[in-house]
């Protein structure tokens, strides 16, 4: 017993829409996990320079900015006083983050991300306001892949260990 033609046909034609289903379920879901993958290491990106930046600015004095107070249009750097490695300025120049310590400019930030807005809220650094000095550091930062592009916008608010006078 033998298969005719037409069922021979069938099958082949069956498996090909089968075959073609799944490559498409398989370059999809290889599609979320690329798409995943940059949004991980984007967040990667964002948390080890925010750290970077807080462990410093935890134990310095920051200079209280021009027109003080938390308003849109908050300062796009941050000057702070360390106790050890002195004058640190912290600004976003170029789509990176920079870190000029007495003159000498690094970049902090990822060559894989670009940082599009940044800006610094000082609040509680003001003489005799009794209040903890804290500064908060609002941003957006993308990913620079093309395809499955990642874009985070990130919040977080670091305090000093001291008082203000």
């Amino acid at each position: 017993m033998g298969f005719t033609l037409i069922e021979t046909l069938l099958v082949i034609l069956l498996f090909s829409v089968l075959a073609v289903l799944m490559g498409g379920v398989f370059v999809s879901s290889l599609d979320l996990q690329r798409r995943a993958f940059n949004l991980q290491q984007t967040e990667e990106n964002v948390n080890f320079t925010l750290e970077l930046m807080a462990k410093e600015i935890r134990v310095s004095q920051v200079a209280i900015p021009d027109g003080s107070g938390c308003s849109s249009l908050s300062d796009t750097t941050l000057n702070v006083t360390h106790p050890v490695n002195g004058n640190i300025v912290y600004s976003l120049s170029g789509g990176a983050i920079h870190r000029n310590v007495n003159g000498t400019d690094s970049i902090i930030s990822s060559n894989t991300v670009e940082f599009t807005n940044m800006r610094f809220c000082v609040s509680g650094a003001l003489i005799g306001d009794q209040q903890q000095p804290r500064v908060t550091i609002l941003g957006t930062l993308k990913s620079i892949k093309s395809r499955q592009q990642a874009i985070i916008n990130f919040q977080t608010t670091v305090s000093q260990r001291f008082l203000s006078n």
